[in-house]
């Protein structure tokens, strides 16, 4: 299956969300080794799960965020893959297994046959802003803009009053760049819980507080000063050397 027949399997034309799915890490299926390493990830347990009034955000690290898709997707949601940076081997963040994932689990995922309408889950990598940026490394960290999701005013419209985040504890604040996302969508009437895993039970309220530079004119552009964009349209590139040029006298 090359990058783009795995891209439509998991973003099909017909599907409402699909707009929103992000290409780039797909059309680096080729570079995966024929068989990758044993990976251990398991799924999150969603059983509580099952408002079809509630758009979903898997906030955990990708492998698991792929696999969790997954157990939503056979609850009749809509994963929607908004991984936005590229594969190399010795990326900062790594992103050989959530693509392994996304290969191997393509068919179940096509053979559930979701409604084009199906409420979202969107899945992101936890470990997005993670790794120590040197130069010579491939820095492949990114971040989520409000721009990368559908307006509440959307949302709304679908009839998705609710948003759940799952990320690993449900008393703590999502991550900042979420932050800006799901704030927006809260001060448009949207009710914002969140879902932890591991504590098990149903999602808890959450108010959303304001993060740094909260509709700040120039937060997108700030921001990706920090980033390395690639010509595929997502993230990472290798950060260059420093110039070993001199400036002495000889």
């Amino acid at each position: 299956m090359n990058g783009r027949e795995l891209f439509e399997t998991w973003a099909p034309a017909e599907s409402t969300w699909s707009r929103w799915a992000k290409p780039v890490l797909f059309a680096d299926v080729a570079s995966l080794s024929p068989q990758g390493a044993p990976d251990a990830t398991e799924a999150a347990s969603v059983q509580s799960l099952t408002d079809r009034s509630t758009a979903i955000i898997v906030d955990l690290p990708g492998p698991e965020s792929v696999l969790t898709g997954l157990e939503l997707a056979r609850q009749g949601f809509r994963p929607v893959p908004l991984f936005n940076n590229s594969f190399h081997p010795g990326a900062l963040v790594n992103v050989g297994p959530v693509l392994r994932h996304l290969l191997d689990r393509a068919e179940e995922i096509r053979n559930l046959a979701l409604p084009p309408d199906a409420p979202p889950a969107f899945l992101l990598d936890s470990r997005r802003m993670m790794g120590d940026a040197q130069p010579g490394s491939y820095d492949n960290r990114w971040m989520v803009f409000p721009q990368d999701f559908p307006s509440a005013s959307f949302l709304l419209s679908r009839s998705l009053h609710r948003a759940t985040v799952l990320q690993p504890r449900p008393d703590q604040q999502p991550a900042e760049d979420l932050a800006h996302v799901l704030l927006r969508w809260q001060e448009a009437g949207i009710e914002i819980s969140a879902y932890g895993p591991a504590a098990g039970g149903l999602p808890q309220p959450l108010q959303v507080r304001k993060p740094s530079k909260f509709r700040h004119l120039w937060y997108r552009a700030l921001v990706l000063m920090r980033l390395r964009r690639n010509s595929a349209g997502g993230f990472g590139s290798v950060i260059p050397m420093p110039s070993s040029g001199g400036h002495g006298f000889g």
